[in-house]
């Protein structure tokens, strides 16, 4: 099982010296943390709008305010006002600087609050349940036979130049593999894409992700152009911060649809301030495809005592936890289904989805060599060898199947959105509206 990040609320990760600020606002919270003898640095993002502060001796600071334990018991009411003995551990330091910052300066402003949150941690390929809620499970061999990946193995041929000529999809994920099913399709630097180790080291089976997604989305749009930008480390973690500068760096390129198949939860409920920020910049410009997250069944896991469902790091996750970004309005959040177009047992039903397309025993690229399974059988051996191609389930890729769908779709007169609603109305596509509840 991978190693789990911490977990600092009853469900949220976020990086626990970090704050994100409105440009605007920076410098009366800037004041407010000297004023509480805080240290920090600044990284301002002109194009978010935003900054990033980077904190220093939080809990020494805050330790020392008169009335510490009484702030201490307010952060947690209000941070948990019911199900207390549900959640995990009690406020983190950054919980408590947040709340004196956000009641201090409305105070003195006549209940005015500046646009403040944290830099959350999100993570789009550890495997459910875990709270990436993007992939289910390992990937599973498909069973073809060519070794050497020349692409001419039944159901891969090399691929046409249409549809999607033209068309560019941003995919913010994983570093990619260099499968030469994909070659030519891509534009990315050389951090952003890896070989298989010539030590013959396995791989961690999540390193696979961005490989598969893009095959997904390149199955169906043969024509179209992937800019690829990695937003996870070697953890399959990452930063709402970086993650929202690729947004907008990506979007400036030109591109039609940006594949999101990441995610992350909050306590309250209420999306991350950069998520927020990033998709309300970009949302008119490019068409935002994201993940819905794979928990739509975590409660009744949890009933039947499954051991991953009971951990202290999910037992509070419901089934119907939004998942950001894909719960922010402007965004486009798909579910899962089988292949007959029935629901995906993990898929969450909940109304924010707007659609939904095959994501159980879905057929993609993906690694050459020993890969590290997430979730082995017990007794079974970790590593399985894969030849490039596998067969995986998940809401990431049921998101990379409507990526591709709608790249297919676009040309002269009829942009990403309306390319969606031509798949929409399009029997055959695969994709459908999610009905409302």
């Amino acid at each position: 099982m991978p190693k789990q990040h911490q977990t600092y609320g009853a469900i949220e990760d976020y990086q626990d010296n970090e704050l994100v600020v409105a440009l605007p606002d920076c410098l009366v919270v800037t004041e407010a943390l000297t004023s509480l003898n805080i240290k920090f640095s600044q990284e301002d993002d002109n194009r978010l709008g935003l900054a990033l502060l980077t904190l220093g001796n939080v809990a020494d600071a805050l330790r020392g305010l008169p009335g510490y334990a009484n702030l201490v018991q307010r952060v947690t009411r209000a941070k948990w006002p019911s199900d207390l003995p549900q959640r995990t551990g009690g406020p983190s330091d950054l919980d408590v600087l947040l709340y004196a910052l956000r009641e201090d300066i409305s105070v003195r402003y006549g209940g005015w609050i500046p646009e403040v949150g944290k830099n959350r941690t999100i993570s789009p390929v550890v495997g459910f349940p875990h709270v990436s809620g993007c992939t289910e499970g390992d990937p599973r061999l498909l069973g073809f036979a060519d070794p050497q990946l020349t692409g001419d193995r039944q159901g891969w041929p090399p691929r046409p130049t249409e549809p999607g000529h033209g068309v560019q999809i941003g995919l913010l994920d994983t570093r990619m593999y260099r499968n030469p099913w994909l070659d030519g399709s891509y534009l990315a630097t050389a951090n952003d894409l890896f070989e298989i180790p010539s030590s013959g080291d396995d791989l961690p089976a999540r390193e696979g992700h961005a490989t598969f997604v893009a095959g997904l989305i390149l199955s169906q749009a043969p024509g179209a152009r992937l800019i690829v930008h990695t937003v996870m480390g070697p953890q399959a973690v990452g930063k709402t911060w970086d993650v929202a500068k690729a947004m907008v760096q990506v979007a400036g390129k030109g591109v039609h649809i940006l594949n999101l198949s990441f995610g992350c939860y909050t306590d309250d409920g209420q999306p991350p301030l950069v998520l927020a920020k990033a998709v309300h910049l970009i949302s008119r410009d490019v068409l935002l495809v994201a993940a819905a997250g794979n928990h739509g069944n975590i409660e009744e896991l949890r009933k039947q005592g499954s051991e991953l469902a009971t951990a202290p790091w999910m037992q509070n996750i419901k089934n119907t936890t939004p998942v950001w970004p894909a719960a922010l309005p402007e965004v486009t959040a798909v579910g899962a289904t089988d292949a007959s177009g029935q629901p995906a047992s993990f898929s969450p039903q909940v109304p924010w989805v707007d659609v939904t397309a095959r994501g159980m025993s879905v057929e993609s690229t993906y690694l050459y060599g020993p890969v590290r399974l997430s979730y082995p059988t017990p007794g079974s051996d970790p590593t399985q060898k894969f030849d490039g191609f596998a067969c995986w389930d998940g809401t990431s890729f049921a998101a990379g199947t409507v990526s591709g769908a709608v790249a297919a779709r676009i040309g002269p007169g009829c942009d990403a959105r309306q390319a969606l609603e031509a798949a929409l109305d399009d029997h055959n596509s695969g994709i459908h509206r999610f009905p409302r509840i």
